[in-house]
């Protein structure tokens, strides 16, 4: 069996560093959620100090990746991945700062009566922005061409219930007293849908990395 080379154990690091990252940022998101749906302030304060760790570990993917570059001359399928590691990173940031966001909307409730309509699709946005973000980053690790069109699939679907969650916020309401939450509710729909998004654009990399091809 041939030793292992410097490049085949970075890009191993590269790949294992992206899959911890990205379960940190899942868990902050979903931290964050939960303390919308809880009004737990205590739980959105410790997501957003939670962030600087985020970043931290980003940063530290990001050095690894140009590490890479300069000291172990890769080849073109390593270039791609390293390529597209450094901008999935990016947007693994950026979704740690969705769950900052979601997180200074739990902050921002006040005690207000909710819109059931409005409700009842964030509970539909969530778990499936969640979903479509840990398969996009699973497609990517394992270049799983298949599951990275099912994580797209599903971020799209969220763009779609987010359109419905804007007809619906629209609808005049019988309590008028919702005005605040549905206010909020509303500002949690577009991140969910930027999680979405995020993941949908990890998504469209896996192909590229794979075989070459245009990422979509």
């Amino acid at each position: 069996m041939g030793t292992r080379t410097g490049i085949e154990n970075g890009i191993d690091d590269l790949r294992n560093g992206m899959i911890e990252v990205a379960s940190v940022i899942v868990g902050q998101v979903e931290q964050a959620v939960g303390a919308w749906e809880a009004r737990d302030v205590n739980a959105a304060q410790r997501v957003i100090a939670g962030d600087d760790d985020v970043d931290d570990r980003c940063a530290a993917l990001e050095r690894l990746a140009f590490d890479l570059v300069l000291l172990q001359a890769p080849k073109a399928h390593d270039l791609r991945l390293i390529h597209s590691g450094l901008v999935i990173t990016v947007a693994l940031e950026r979704v740690g700062d969705l769950a900052v966001a979601i997180a200074r909307r739990a902050e921002a409730l006040e005690p207000s009566p909710m819109v059931p309509e409005v409700d009842a699709l964030l509970k539909r946005m969530e778990p499936r922005a969640i979903g479509a973000l840990s398969q996009a980053v699973q497609a990517f690790t394992r270049e799983d061409t298949g599951l990275a069109i099912v994580a797209r699939a599903d971020a799209r679907g969220v763009q779609d219930l987010l359109e419905e969650v804007m007809a619906a916020a629209a609808r005049p309401h019988v309590d008028s007293g919702s005005a605040s939450w549905l206010a909020n509710a509303v500002l949690l729909a577009r991140h969910l849908e930027r999680v979405a998004n995020n993941a949908a654009e990890i998504s469209g990399r896996v192909r590229f990395v794979a075989d070459g091809g245009n990422p979509v």
